[in-house]
């Protein structure tokens, strides 16, 4: 008698081998997406350093200078280590803001809001989280 052709599991050598291929190609896929977000990965931090070396050389402000400048404009003068920030309410059907101090009660008086007005707007749906 000759020998069997089938295997333990009952495959023929072409099917194990199919299998096997079938397995390879599966692998390679899942490589071949884990490099591809290893690529993109690496090209947004290329972007990003690229972005603030630009806005470093440029010398306009960013947007941590600009956070610092509008809260040195609008530190408090009461307590002198908070800044006031503007608080968004609804009245009727108008938009209204009071500046508020972070650090002590002192507030201004409630004005209607417009697009001029400057500041750092305290959002409010943080607080709620």
């Amino acid at each position: 008698m000759g020998r069997s052709r089938v295997d333990r599991k009952g495959y023929t050598r072409e099917q194990r081998l199919l299998k096997e291929n079938q397995v390879l190609k599966r692998e390679l896929a899942a490589i071949r997406k884990r490099l591809a977000r290893i690529e993109l990965q690496g090209r947004y931090e290329n972007v990003k350093e690229a972005i603030e070396d630009h806005e470093k050389n440029s010398g306009l402000p960013t947007t941590q200078n600009l956070l610092e400048s509008l809260k040195e404009e609008w530190k408090c003068r009461d307590c002198q280590e908070g800044y006031l920030e503007i608080f968004l309410y609804n009245k009727i059907s108008d938009t209204w803001y009071y500046r508020k101090c972070n650090s002590c009660s002192n507030r201004t008086k409630s004005k209607k809001y417009s697009k001029d007005v400057k500041g750092i707007i305290k959002d409010s749906e943080k607080d709620k989280k």
